[in-house]
């Protein structure tokens, strides 16, 4: 695993075309179904970025015209969540509700 965290960074841009240089420029992760939503000052999006990376997204030629804001280390979360998840056969208890991530066999 690598040791640079990813990070779930909320864009929020006054138009549409501003929101997309910026993504071009940077070239985030938008996850599985990208969308920008409407509000009433422009349009916002969620994306993610390596740690490393998130400091040259600041300082992109396009930043100037989005706001920036770090929502949560997403790799942090994700292996809190893991944590819990226990080992051995989850389903070997007969009628107990399974937790936790599964494992495909």
């Amino acid at each position: 695993m690598s040791d640079d965290p990813v990070i779930r960074v909320r864009v929020i841009a006054a138009t549409l075309a501003s929101l997309r240089a910026f993504i071009e420029e940077t070239q985030p992760d938008l996850g599985c179904r990208p969308a920008a939503r409407r509000t009433g000052t422009g349009f916002v999006t969620d994306l993610y970025l390596p740690e490393s990376r998130l400091a040259a997204a600041r300082t992109a030629r396009s930043a100037v015209n989005v706001d920036l804001t770090v929502v949560e280390n997403t790799t942090e979360i994700g292996l809190a969540r893991q944590a819990e998840v226990g080992r051995g056969n989850r389903f070997a208890a007969r009628g107990a509700l399974p937790r936790g991530l599964g494992r495909k066999e």
